[in-house]
């Protein structure tokens, strides 16, 4: 399938939603407080059988960016419809989960890392290049590269071991071994995504078990009031936070599955 701008529909007759696009805003958000590091944050989302679409300029908090730097451009989800690149996918179309049942893309987000630009994060972005069969085989089917804030579902025995569930969702950035899944400093502005869907998910990029998008139990702890209703005006099929539901599987950081594995 030929890549498009994320802008662009995608022209589908078998698809039981309207692609329409609507370049309306978000809802109404506080004021930005001031702020010289900014990012363009571009958003896609299913509203009463219509695609929107919006893009708003916001501080480049952490919290914000992990939002949408999940899956770089070519990585292949795993749809009702076959394979799709993440550039293609719709708010609308259904994904296949790693258990086998499927659940309807809701909203799509993305922001371009520039090599360089001002940052709030503690150091600069890194992609992950993951090999295929790195773990196991046709995980993944081939080589994809994801976004710094990826994670994938991890099920070692030591996990289960650790935490007294079968499996955990772990940050891709702490399996990176210059073998299997190679650290990778982009050189040019980079576009990265990620996707939200009915509930959170485990989706299949390429045979590899990776998460849908959830701002986890304690984001609103970190986030200032006004900052906060910022946040939610990115996902404005939403209400409230807690409409995100609850996590699919349980959550490890970097640091606490290094000193499981």
């Amino acid at each position: 399938m030929s890549s498009r701008s994320f802008a662009q529909s995608r022209h589908a007759t078998s698809t039981p939603w309207t692609a329409r696009r609507d370049t309306r805003p978000v809802p109404a958000a506080p004021a930005l407080p001031k702020s010289r590091v900014t990012r363009r944050f571009e958003i896609e989302w299913l509203e009463d059988g219509e695609v929107h679409s919006s893009t708003t300029v916001a501080p480049a908090l952490p919290a914000f960016e992990q939002a949408f730097g999940a899956f770089s451009h070519g990585v292949l989800f795993q749809t009702t419809d076959g394979p799709v690149a993440i550039e293609d996918l719709e708010p609308g179309m259904h994904l296949e989960c790693a258990n086998g049942k499927v659940s309807q893309l809701l909203w799509k987000g993305a922001i371009t890392l520039v090599p360089g630009a001002p940052t709030l994060a503690d150091r600069p972005d890194r992609m992950y290049r993951v090999m295929p069969d790195a773990f196991g085989l046709a995980r993944p089917v081939q080589d994809q590269t994801f976004g710094p804030h990826a994670r994938r579902l991890d099920r070692d025995a030591k996990i289960r071991g650790a935490i007294g569930s079968e499996a955990a969702l772990v940050p891709l950035s702490a399996m990176a071994d210059g073998t299997a899944v190679i650290e990778v400093t982009p050189l040019s502005p980079t576009r990265v995504y990620h996707l939200a869907c009915e509930g959170h998910e485990t989706l299949l990029a390429a045979g590899l078990e990776v998460e849908s998008f959830h701002p986890g139990p304690e984001l609103p702890l970190s986030l200032s009031e006004e900052m906060l209703a910022l946040y939610m005006a990115f996902f404005p099929h939403l209400s409230t936070i807690r409409d995100f539901g609850r996590l699919a599987a349980p959550r490890l950081t970097a640091e606490d599955y290094l000193s499981i594995i």
